[in-house]
C-alpha cells in the first residue's frame, strides 16, 4: 500500500471511468521507477478506474507494477481515500471529484467557516451550511446528497475492490439499494445477485472470500435458488418443477461434482424455507414459481374471466356492417366477418392470422362500426412496443399507446414502476400484436381494463412468443374458453405476395419456396461468406435508394459468436455506410463506439423510448464540460445522452429476429446457414420473413432453410396460464349457476 498525495490527472474515460492519473508519495519507489522520474522525486503515474482526483487529496493506493508505452506505471486494484484532519485536506477532499455538488469555492467557504469541524457540522450539523454565501436549501439538499452518497460509496469501496468490483459497479449497486448499500452487502453479500450484472457464481465468489461462508450456508443455497428462477424466467418459464430446481441449483453450489458439499436435501429445505418463511417462491401445482410470476399468472388469469364474464349484452351489427363495407367499397372473408361480429358480440375476444390476412382491415372496419354505435365512447388502440404502437397508428390513422404507458408501467425491462393503479376509462380496447406481450404485463393490463369495456387481441399466433415469460397468447387460444377467431384467407394481392405465401408454406411444413423478385436467395456456405453478401447487398440498396437505411433491415438468429450474427453485421455494415471520416464526431461508451450518422437501437424500456426502437445519432458535442450525444427516434422523440452514464444503446443496422418483432421494412435480409443448427426454427424462420413488406433476401444454404422449415419442435415454456383460465372460467359459471 502506498501512501500518497494527488497530483493531477492525465486522462480520464467518463463511459468506463478509466483513469490515468499522477500521485506523490515519501515513500521509497522501486529504483527502475523512480529513475524514470528523477526531476519530480516521489511522482509517479497510477492507472485504473474511478481512481480518486482532488488537488492535495490523501490517498492509498494498492497495485501492481507494470511496465509499457509509458515507462513504469501502478496498475490499481485498490484503493483508500484518507478522511483528512488538517483544512487544507478537508478543502481538498470536498472539493475532490468524490463529491458531488461541492466545488472548489463552495469548499473553501466551508471551511474558512468551519475549519477542522467541517465534517462534522456535514455529518450533524449540516443546517449549519445555509449561513455560507451561495448555498441554498436546494444546494443543501444537492450537497448532502453528494457527501452522504460519497461515505456510502467509500465504504462499499473499501469493502469491495479487493475483490475487483469496479467504481461504476459500485455506483450501480448503491444506486440500487441506496445509502444502506454497505450495510445491507456486509450482513449478506448474496443480496448483490439482485443488481444487474452480478451472477450468482461471481457473487459467490466475493461472499465467500468475505465473510467466509460454507458450502451449505442457508444464505449461498438461498442465493443459488434465487439465481435459478430467475435465469428460468429469462429463458421464457413461469415455474419449474421441484427436481429441476434441485438439480440446477446443486449445479451452481457444487462446482466439484466428485465432493458434493451441498446435499439435495439442503437445497430443498432452503427452497422449503424460500416457499413457507421468506414467502419469496410458491409451489403450486406441481410447480416451483417466483412469487411475483405466481401472482402475475393467477391474477391475470382471474381478471381475464372477469372481464369474459360480464352481464353484458351482445350487440347485432350485421346491417350497419354491411352498410359501412358498402360505403367503404369493400368485402370480407367469411372468417373476417366472423371476427367483426364476435367483436362486439362478447366482452373479450381474439383475432389471428399471418400477414395479409387482412387483420389491419379488420380494426379500421371496428373502429367505424364502434363510431357508429357511440360517437361519444372512448377508444384505446395500444400494442407492447413502440415500434408496433407507431405501425397501429400509421396503418389505421388512430392513435395508439404502447400498452406499458396506458397502464402506467415505466422503467427498464423488468424494473418497472406500477404508478396507475386506477382502470382505464376506454369503452373499447384494440390490442394488437398481443403475441408480444408477457406474463407480467398481461396481468397489469387486464387489471387496468374496467368493468362494462370491451377487449379486442390481435395478434399471429404462429410467430415467436414474448421475450418475457409465459406464453399469453398461444396459452389464451388453447384454453377454450374466449371466442377466437382464426383468419386462414390470404387477401394480399400487392407486391411482396409471394412473402405471404411462402409464410403459409413455412407454417405448412412445405420446403418448396418460391422464388422470385420479391422472394430471392443467394447462397453462402459460411458465415464469413454470408456477412460478405449481406454487405454487397446492404450497400448496394443503400447506395440506390439515396444513402438511407430506412426500408432495409438485416435480421439475424444469433446475436454474437458468429461472422453472420447482428453484433458483428452490426460492425461490418456501420462502417460499410458510416466510416470514420475526418470531422465526424465519436464518443464510446462501455465498449461501444458511436459516431454521427450511426443508426442505433435502444435496449431497454425508458420513459417514451421502447426496446428495440430504431434511432439515428444526430449530433455528439461538449456540455457542461460533459461529453453528450443526441439521438433521433422519430415522432419527436429527440433523446440527450451524457457521458457519465451507461447507455441502453446498441447499433441498429443488424439485429435479432427476437428483436425485430411488432416491426416492419421493405426490405429484409436474413442469414440462414447450417452453422445455426440450435436456432433453425420454424418459428424464427417466420417470424423473420412476415417482418418484410416488399422484398425477403435469404443469404445461406436451401439445407439449412428446409432444416428450419422442419424443425417446429419449439422450446417449451412452463406456464399454466390456459389451465389457470379454465378454472377461473368453472369457478365463475358455477357462482352463476348457484346464483340462478
Amino acid at each position: 500500500m502506498i501512501h500518497c498525495t494527488f497530483v493531477g490527472r492525465t486522462f480520464y474515460n467518463p463511459a468506463n471511468g478509466y483513469t490515468v492519473a499522477s500521485y506523490r508519495t515519501r515513500e521509497e519507489l522501486p529504483p527502475e521507477v523512480a529513475r524514470q522520474n528523477r526531476e519530480s522525486p516521489g511522482v509517479f503515474q497510477a492507472f485504473g478506474i474511478e481512481l480518486p482526483a482532488g488537488e492535495n487529496l490523501e490517498v492509498e493506493l494498492d497495485g501492481t507494477w507494470k511496465k509499457g508505452k509509458y515507462g513504469f506505471q501502478l496498475d490499481v486494484s485498490y484503493f483508500h481515500v484518507n478522511i483528512p484532519e488538517t483544512e487544507a485536506g478537508i478543502e481538498a477532499y470536498l472539493s475532490s471529484d468524490l463529491i458531488k455538488g461541492i466545488g472548489p469555492v463552495t469548499a473553501r467557504r466551508i471551511v474558512e467557516k468551519f475549519g477542522k469541524r467541517s465534517l462534522y457540522v456535514l455529518d450533524h450539523t449540516p443546517e449549519k451550511l445555509l449561513g455560507i454565501p451561495g448555498i441554498s436549501e436546494t444546494k443543501l439538499e444537492e450537497i448532502l446528497d453528494g457527501y452522504q452518497k460519497s461515505t456510502a460509496l467509500r465504504e462499499l469501496m473499501v469493502y469491495l475492490a479487493p475483490f475487483g468490483v469496479t467504481a461504476k459497479k459500485l455506483e450501480k449497486i448503491q444506486e440500487h439499494f441506496g445509502k444502506s448499500a454497505y450495510h445491507i452487502i456486509q450482513e449478506n453479500p448474496f443480496r448483490l445477485c439482485e443488481v444487474k450484472g452480478f451472477g450468482f457464481l461471481t457473487v459467490d465468489a466475493i461472499a465467500v472470500k468475505a465473510k467466509d461462508f460454507r458450502p451449505d450456508d442457508p444464505l449461498r443455497i438461498k442465493a443459488a435458488v434465487a439465481h435459478v428462477m430467475q435465469a428460468a424466467e429469462e429463458e421464457g418459464h413461469l415455474f419449474l418443477t421441484s427436481d429441476e430446481v434441485v438439480e440446477k441449483a446443486g449445479l451452481l453450489l457444487n462446482k466439484d461434482k466428485e465432493n458434493r458439499k451441498v446435499s439435495d436435501r439442503a437445497i430443498k429445505d432452503a427452497g422449503n424455507e424460500m416457499i413457507h418463511q421468506d414467502q419469496t417462491l410458491v409451489g403450486n401445482g406441481g410447480g416451483i414459481y417466483n412469487r411475483q410470476a405466481f401472482e402475475a399468472e393467477a391474477g391475470a388469469a382471474g381478471e381475464l374471466i372477469r372481464l369474459l364474464s360480464q352481464k353484458k349484452e351482445g350487440k347485432d351489427i350485421s346491417n350497419l356492417l354491411k352498410q359501412i363495407l358498402k360505403e367503404e367499397q369493400i368485402s370480407l372473408g367469411k372468417m373476417q366477418e366472423k371476427a367483426v361480429l364476435q367483436a362486439f358480440a362478447s366482452p373479450v375476444s381474439i383475432i389471428t392470422g399471418g400477414p395479409g390476412t387482412g387483420k389491419t382491415t379488420l380494426i379500421r372496419i371496428i373502429l367505424r362500426i364502434q363510431e357508429r354505435l357511440d360517437p361519444d365512447s372512448m377508444v384505446m388502440l395500444c400494442a407492447p412496443t413502440g415500434r408496433a404502437r407507431r405501425r397501429m397508428y400509421e396503418k389505421t390513422g388512430f392513435p395508439a399507446l404502447t400498452m406499458q404507458k396506458a397502464v402506467g408501467m415505466t422503467g427498464a425491462d423488468g424494473e418497472e414502476a406500477w404508478n396507475q393503479p386506477e382502470k382505464l376509462p376506454d369503452d373499447l380496447i384494440i390490442a394488437d400484436e398481443f403475441g408480444m406481450c408477457d406474463m407480467y404485463l398481461a396481468d397489469r393490463f387486464f387489471h387496468c381494463i374496467r368493468q362494462g369495456a370491451s377487449l379486442v387481441m390481435i395478434g399471429d399466433k404462429d410467430q415467436l412468443g414474448s421475450v418475457g415469460p409465459g406464453n399469453v397468447f398461444k396459452e389464451m387460444i388453447e384454453s377454450g374458453v374466449i371466442p377466437v377467431t382464426v383468419l386462414d384467407a390470404c387477401f394480399r394481392q400487392e407486391e411482396g405476395s409471394t412473402i405471404v405465401e411462402n409464410a403459409r408454406r413455412i407454417n405448412q411444413n412445405q420446403t418448396r419456396l418460391l422464388y422470385d423478385e420479391t422472394f430471392r436467395f443467394f447462397a453462402a456456405s459460411k458465415p464469413g461468406d454470408a456477412a460478405e453478401i449481406i454487405q454487397d447487398l446492404y450497400v448496394k440498396y443503400w447506395q440506390e435508394h439515396g444513402k438511407r437505411t430506412d426500408d432495409i433491415q438485416v435480421l439475424s438468429p444469433f446475436r454474437k459468436n458468429t461472422a453472420a450474427g447482428s453484433d458483428a453485421l452490426n460492425e461490418r455494415l456501420r462502417e460499410a455506410v458510416n466510416p470514420k471520416r475526418r470531422g465526424k464526431a465519436e464518443i464510446r461508451n462501455g465498449k461501444k463506439l458511436f459516431r454521427t450518422g450511426d443508426i442505433v437501437m435502444q435496449t431497454e424500456n425508458k420513459d417514451e423510448i421502447s426496446n428495440g426502437d430504431l434511432g439515428e445519432v444526430l449530433d455528439i458535442y461538449r456540455k457542461e464540460k460533459k461529453t453528450a450525444m443526441r439521438v433521433d427516434f422519430g415522432d419527436g422523440r429527440i433523446v440527450e445522452f451524457t457521458d457519465e452514464n451507461h447507455w441502453p444503446l446498441t447499433h441498429g443496422y443488424a439485429m435479432s429476429v427476437h428483436k425485430s418483432q411488432g416491426n416492419e421494412c421493405a426490405v429484409v435480409i436474413i442469414p440462414v446457414l447450417d452453422c445455426f443448427w440450435r436456432m433453425l426454427q420454424r418459428n424464427i424462420l417466420y417470424t423473420g420473413i412476415t417482418r418484410a413488406t416488399r422484398q425477403v433476401i435469404l443469404v445461406g444454404s436451401r439445407q439449412a432453410v428446409a432444416k428450419a422449415i422442419r424443425n417446429n419442435r419449439m422450446a417449451k415454456r412452463n406456464t399454466n396460464f390456459a389451465l389457470r383460465l379454465r378454472q377461473a372460467y368453472r369457478s365463475m359459471q358455477g357462482l352463476y349457476q348457484k346464483s340462478a
